[in-house]
């Protein structure tokens, strides 16, 4: 007997069937204009209108990055909550390495902040092509140096900075923890939270049959822009793309959740599996039969209200 084939969810479907629908076309390698109109108008459509609630707060800081370019700090936190000591997120967006902005997470900052009463700080980092690596990192280096720096004033715990990101937002934490860990950042980031992440370059074949919705050639153009001269190269460092890094030891504890049709669920898996072998602290949630984003397509669906849970309780849990 052969085994069962992979297919959606029969809620998440039921619920994402038009949107999935919207997102079907696929789109040549390395368009980046018609990427980034079609991510950004599902992205913000989704969004409506959004109005920041009364008791959530919103302010832009900015810092600067290494080569002199100014990276705005998106800060989102809930009134209610005061006093010295809190722990907070430093939030890197999605978008594939090359669209989206911080503004563009704030409804979604704002939700996790309210369930949680967790601050949250999210980079504005520069978008490849036109910034390429290390650009966006430097931009996510100079936020996190940042925040510590301004802890005081932001009345949150220096030694209870948690990093999260979705996608390549993903990847791009998962590089930035590297980078803290290696450049000695004290005190240490206190946990990553990685959001489906982008973070091996070499992946470049979809085993979903076309269910993942976001194609293969959203993934080679995502790798291209952002890596440049490096884009297939053997000596891509494990800063630029995670999956590469030979040694965690060190790192901070993992938590990372990714759908089972998702085209990164092999690469997050076997990233996963590094911190099981090092018996680092790790997390992992593989949500049966959802693809990338899955919470983005169906937010009222049952498994994407797990998925918002299981995230919330990672940042209520360092």
């Amino acid at each position: 007997m052969s085994p069962p084939a992979l297919r959606y969810n029969t809620e998440f479907l039921a619920l994402a069937g038009p949107a999935l629908d919207e997102q079907r076309e696929v789109l040549p390698a390395h368009d980046i204009v018609n990427r980034r109109a079609r991510v950004e108008a599902f992205i913000r459509n989704a969004s409506g209108a959004f109005t920041l609630p009364n008791h959530i707060g919103h302010k832009v800081y900015h810092t600067t990055s290494k080569d002199g370019h100014q990276v705005a700090i998106h800060h989102v936190w809930k009134k209610a909550v005061t006093g010295d000591k809190q722990p907070a997120v430093l939030h890197i967006h999605g978008g594939g390495y090359i669209c989206l902005g911080a503004v563009d997470s704030v409804p979604s900052l704002a939700s996790f902040v309210d369930m949680t009463g967790v601050p949250m700080l999210s980079v504005d980092y520069r978008l490849a092509p036109e910034a390429a690596y290390p650009l966006p990192l430097d931009d996510c280096w100079a936020a996190l140096e940042w925040v510590q720096s301004n802890a005081t004033s932001l009345q949150i715990d220096p030694a209870r900075i948690a990093v999260m990101g979705e996608s390549a937002g993903g990847g791009l934490a998962a590089g930035l923890v590297l980078l803290a860990r290696d450049r000695k950042f004290s005190p240490p980031v206190a946990k990553q939270i990685l959001v489906y992440p982008m973070l091996d370059d070499r992946t470049v074949e979809d085993p979903t049959d076309g269910l993942a919705v976001f194609h293969i050639n959203d993934v080679l153009t995502g790798w291209k822009a952002y890596l440049g001269k490096l884009y297939e190269k053997d000596d891509v460092p494990a800063y630029a793309a995670a999956a590469r890094v030979s040694d965690i030891s060190g790192l901070p504890p993992l938590y990372l959740d990714v759908g089972q049709l998702d085209l990164f669920l092999r690469e997050d898996f076997a990233y996963v599996q590094k911190f099981v072998e090092a018996n680092l602290p790790v997390e992992f949630h593989i949500y049966e039969g959802v693809p990338h984003a899955f919470q983005r397509f169906a937010p009222a669906s049952r498994v994407a209200k797990q998925a918002v849970a299981n995230r919330c309780n990672a940042m209520l849990d360092f």
